[in-house]
């Protein structure tokens, strides 16, 4: 489990406005926020940030659980579809973990 995140659940609250702004919250700790000037594009975005951590979670788990049964008893797909679902997964809780880093002027596409 990924330690430094604020814990879940996030909770989402809009304030209408121009821009308008979704702030993200982990209880009463302010996670971030999303100023919008378009509400239809910006909220897909702030519903995201929110789910986060329960995808994080989610990946975490359903990634422990296949390695657990390839290890205990072989079972599982090493299809090129499966196995390039597997390594985006990765690279993205590296992302997520901080394992993986942007070095200092770099930009990345995730």
């Amino acid at each position: 489990m990924f330690p430094n995140h604020s814990p879940a659940p996030w909770q989402e609250r809009y304030t209408h406005g121009t821009p308008g702004v979704f702030r993200i919250y982990a209880g009463e700790t302010l996670v971030t926020e999303v100023r919008t000037s378009d509400e239809e594009r910006q909220a897909p975005d702030a519903h995201l940030i929110t789910a986060a951590p329960l995808l994080y979670e989610a990946l975490r788990e359903l990634l422990d659980s296949a390695e657990e049964g390839l290890m205990q008893n072989g079972e599982g797909c090493e299809c090129d579809r499966c196995d390039e679902a597997k390594h985006a997964a990765y690279r993205a809780l590296g992302f997520a973990e901080g394992r993986t880093r942007l070095k200092e002027g770099q930009s990345g596409t995730f």
